[in-house]
Formats: C-alpha cells, sequence, structure tokens
C-alpha cells in the first residue's frame, strides 16, 4: 500500500502563539467584558467617535455609509453563497464544510450567545438605520472569519502572491471596521472585541481544515516536507506449503 501522511497533532494545527493569543483573547473578555454591559458608557468609546469624526471631513459620510451597507449581512451571505457554490462546483469538500462551519458557526456565537450576554446599547445618532445590541461587533466578526479564511485558501494555492493576499484581506477588514465606527452604530470596544472572537473562531476553524488535509493546509502552506507512515496492508502473507 501507499504511504500516507501521518494525522497532525491539534497542538501543530493551531500553533503555539495562536494558542496562547486565542487563551489570552477569551479570558479578557471574560474578565472585562462586563464593563461593556447594557448602557454604560465607556469615556474611551465616546472620545474615539468624537475624534474620529474630528479627523475624517463630513464629505466622507456617504462612502463610509455606502461600505457599511454595502459589508452588511445581506451582501456576505451573498459572497458565502457564491464561494460555496464555487468550491463545490470545484469538489473542493473539505474547504466548503469549514467555511460553513466558520460563518454559521460566528453568527451563533455572536448573535446567540455574546451579543445577548453582554445586551450593550449601540452609540447614538448613528448615519445609519440599525438594531440589535452592539458588543461584540458582529460586523467586524463575520468579516473577520470569512474574508481571512478565503485569503487562507487563496494564499495556500497562490503562494506568489500571499503577501498581497493578506495585505489586501486586513486593509479591507479594516476599512469595513473603520465605516461602522464613523457611522456611529459600533463604538470602537466592539470592533476591538469583534476582531478578537472573529480570530479565535477562524483559529479553531483553520485548525480544523488543517487537520483534515494537513498535506495541503499545514505542509504545504508552510512548505514543509510531508512525513509519510506505511499503511498496514490487510493483505495475508502467503502461506507455506
Amino acid at each position: 500500500m501507499p504511504p500516507v501522511s501521518q494525522p497532525l497533532p491539534w497542538r501543530k494545527a493551531v500553533g503555539k502563539f495562536p494558542l496562547i493569543l486565542c487563551v489570552a483573547i477569551v479570558v479578557l473578555i471574560a474578565t472585562v467584558g462586563p464593563q461593556f454591559h447594557g448602557d454604560r458608557e465607556i469615556a474611551f468609546d465616546i472620545a474615539f467617535l468624537k475624534w474620529l469624526h474630528q479627523i475624517i471631513p463630513d464629505s466622507f459620510a456617504p462612502f463610509f455609509r455606502l461600505t457599511y451597507k454595502g459589508t452588511g449581512i445581506a451582501l456576505t451571505a451573498v459572497l458565502v453563497a457564491l464561494s460555496l457554490g464555487i468550491l463545490l462546483w470545484k469538489r473542493r469538500w473539505l474547504e466548503a464544510q469549514y467555511l460553513a462551519m466558520g460563518t454559521l458557526g460566528i453568527l451563533i456565537i455572536v448573535d446567540q450567545i455574546l451579543k445577548p450576554l453582554f445586551n450593550r446599547r449601540r452609540p447614538l445618532e448613528s448615519l445609519v438605520e440599525v438594531d440589535g445590541r452592539s458588543f461584540p461587533s458582529g460586523h467586524a466578526t463575520g468579516n473577520v472569519v470569512f474574508y481571512f479564511y478565503i485569503a487562507t485558501l487563496l494564499a495556500t494555492h497562490f503562494p506568489q502572491y500571499r503577501r498581497y493576499i493578506f495585505l489586501g484581506a486586513t486593509v479591507w477588514v479594516g476599512l469595513i471596521g473603520l465605516s461602522s465606527m464613523y457611522c456611529r452604530v459600533h463604538w470602537a470596544s466592539d470592533i476591538m472585541a469583534g476582531y478578537a472572537v472573529g480570530y479565535v473562531w477562524l483559529t479553531v476553524t483553520l485548525a480544523c481544515l488543517k487537520r483534515a488535509d494537513p498535506d495541503t493546509y499545514y505542509y504545504g502552506y508552510y512548505g514543509k516536507p510531508v512525513p509519510r507512515t506505511q499503511k498496514p496492508s490487510l493483505e495475508l502473507p502467503p502461506t507455506e506449503h
């Protein structure tokens, strides 16, 4: 039988630094998060939104409103469905499976667990019509998971463009967060917490993908040799006559 790649341990799939960072994020949100509960006002958040409107001219308001509305749940759902369709058409079953896990999972984590738990009020006088609670930003978490998951797939198969792919994803996700704050839909702490929660769930999703296909998304991504082990043969040894 041909050799097969060895199973990838969870510690390698996650990575030492990402694991430490994820644990730190969970601990930080668990300890500091209650400070953002309900209608409590945070001086930093108020000052930051005020400063943001002071340094960015009002003429940019239509651009930020368009960016916020254009990256909302409706369009993002279309992009996710389109991406799933392309992956399934290309028979990338694992990639499609974990894209669905990442995007659906983050909706449940944020909208069904964290937002009801913290129940934080949004900023007043928002530039777009919006409802629901504020902390953490589902806009930020969902876009971190979706765009960086797609960026990882593209960077794996087009390593020569890896730097530009991740730079583009970073700038775009950062612009989305900036538009949310400028439109006074979210406080700065909502966005930072959203990025953090999105990073944790993205790390979990990518770790599952790496374990499912380590040859491509771990050894192939990092350019490491693939350790092989001989698969036990099911054939019976020849009998002596």
